[in-house]
């Protein structure tokens, strides 16, 4: 058992679960601040995050919260666009910066992304303004879920955060139908993801099982805790922190 890799997996796992913010915003530059080659960071990365799920998905799929059409919607563009994705990098493994570099960009996109969501809940909350009810065209969807099934196989980033973003703007689900039906959908990319890179070589197996170690305890202290805590304020400022984490690396990879 490596102590540093159980120490992150717990910190994230404890984060996972009082604020809710996604396992590849958190532990994708962490892994990279620990100096592990780029490639297997995404692969490993995508791999922890499908335990990190599966360990979670029960409770949304007992209470009915996981919309089952809305999750083949997105997996009909999300699951080609994971294999495309994981299958290039595995043609980049060499160019370790370059990948470092779409890891960096995603974490500026989604965390951004996921602010902005934020700020127009609770604006719209403000207001006493309805979330969308209409639903968009069926080909829109698929589409989506292509451009997130192609970033998160690349770089380990978004899978989570974008769907949630797409489900809220797009569809009339409610909160936690859209946390239960991300996390079903973000099972079935992962699992495709990781099996590309499991064939590329890229997952370290011994580096999913020790952040597993850590992040399993984390997560149910994470959920205790949530009951104590204000959630939306710490979720705020984590996704504020990984904005600016991310640019930073993003301005080092151009300067570099």
């Amino acid at each position: 058992m490596d102590p540093r890799l159980a120490i992150v997996g717990l910190v994230v796992g404890l984060l996972i679960g009082i604020s809710g913010v996604g396992s590849g915003s958190l532990t994708a530059p962490l892994l990279l601040f620990l100096g592990i080659d780029p490639a297997t960071v995404v692969g490993s990365d995508l791999c922890f995050g499908l335990v990190t799920k599966s360990a979670g998905v029960g409770v949304y799929v007992r209470e009915r919260r996981v919309r089952w059409r809305w999750v083949g919607l997105l997996a009909t563009g999300s699951l080609p666009g994971a294999v495309a994705g994981s299958a290039l990098v595995a043609l980049l493994e060499r160019h370790g910066d370059w990948i470092r570099a779409g890891i960096a960009a995603m974490l500026v996109v989604t965390s951004a992304t996921a602010l902005g969501l934020e700020l127009w809940r609770r604006h719209a909350g403000a207001l006493g303004a309805a979330g969308p009810r209409g639903e968009p065209p069926t080909a829109v969807v698929p589409l989506v879920g292509l451009a997130v099934g192609l970033v998160a196989g690349a770089t380990s980033v978004g899978a989570g955060s974008l769907v949630d973003v797409a489900l809220a703007l797009c569809s009339p689900l409610g909160g936690a139908e859209i946390v239960g039906t991300g996390i079903a959908h973000g099972i079935l990319l992962s699992t495709v993801a990781s099996l590309v890179h499991w064939h590329a070589g890229t997952i370290a197996p011994a580096l999913v099982l020790n952040l597993s170690l850590g992040s399993i305890p984390g997560v149910l202290l994470g959920g205790r805790l949530a009951c104590r805590f204000p959630s939306r304020p710490l979720r705020r400022g984590i996704l504020a922190l990984v904005l600016i984490g991310g640019l930073t690396a993003l301005t080092r990879s151009v300067s570099s």
